[in-house]
């Protein structure tokens, strides 16, 4: 089904945030480009391309897709084949940060599956402070390198375990404007991790991949119907749970 076009969004919010997530410039709400970079993106860029040519080897730890972390598998890739599977767009994290600059000019920001960091330099080089979470030491060693190299690291915090184990060692009082999702392809595993973070969005959590299997599918489903989402919308295979008590109840797929 046709997805709906951002000028057709009757709600001003969302008006201003599908603009900011068009690839057309001449759409951008204003002032949503930051004045200054802590990192400008054409470094962000130059990293991006050396881990895109980088033979060196990891050793992957992958924790499973399930909730429960039963299996571990560890299986050596080189870093540019790791890059070239997972690495966000470049418009579409210059367009995920417009959205964030929309939000406020600095927030808090969690990610859970860090990979080699690059969308966590990106958010953390518009201002906004980053906690991004990520199953894999070597893989999070590579992102950690990347971010000292550019000066990021004061404010990137990352963690390195099971999200599972993190998730149960959060707190009340832990709280994050948005909370990004991009470690885990499996509905039940989805759904129990939204729900637990329900609580610690003040704004949004975001999902990546929900068109990757029939079963995130269903699980974008399920969770658009949870009463604490009164709003969604869905653009580039990403769905956006909107925390809104003041809007009516609305779901989009943008086109």
């Amino acid at each position: 089904m046709a997805g709906i076009s951002w000028r057709r969004l009757h709600s001003p919010m969302l008006f201003l945030w599908a603009r900011a997530l068009q690839s057309n410039a001449r759409h951008w709400p204003k002032q949503v480009e930051p004045q200054t970079w802590r990192v400008e993106p054409a470094r962000i860029e130059q990293w991006r391309q050396a881990l895109l040519s980088d033979s060196s080897l990891l050793v992957r730890t992958d924790l499973g897709a399930g909730s429960r972390g039963l299996t571990t598998h560890e299986v050596a890739i080189q870093t540019s084949r790791l890059a070239q599977r997972s690495l966000t767009p470049e418009r579409d994290v210059h367009a995920l940060c417009r959205w964030l600059r929309c939000i406020g000019k600095e927030g808090g920001f969690l990610e859970l599956g860090t990979s080699l960091g690059v969308t966590a330099a990106y958010v953390a080089s518009v201002g906004w402070s980053v906690e991004t979470w990520e199953g894999c030491p070597q893989t999070l060693m590579k992102a950690q390198e990347g971010w000292r190299l550019m000066g990021l690291d004061a404010h990137v915090q990352s963690k390195q375990d099971a999200f599972q184990n993190l998730l149960a060692g959060l707190t009340s009082e832990q709280a994050w404007d948005v909370i990004y999702v991009d470690g885990c392809h499996e509905e039940h595993a989805t759904l129990q991790m939204v729900d637990i973070l329900a609580k610690h969005a003040l704004v949004a959590i975001v999902l990546d991949d929900i068109a990757w299997s029939s079963g995130m599918h269903r699980a974008w489903e399920k969770l658009k119907q949870r009463p604490e989402w009164r709003v969604s919308m869905s653009w580039r295979g990403r769905g956006f749970l909107i925390k809104a008590p003041h809007m009516a109840s609305q779901h989009h797929a943008l086109a």
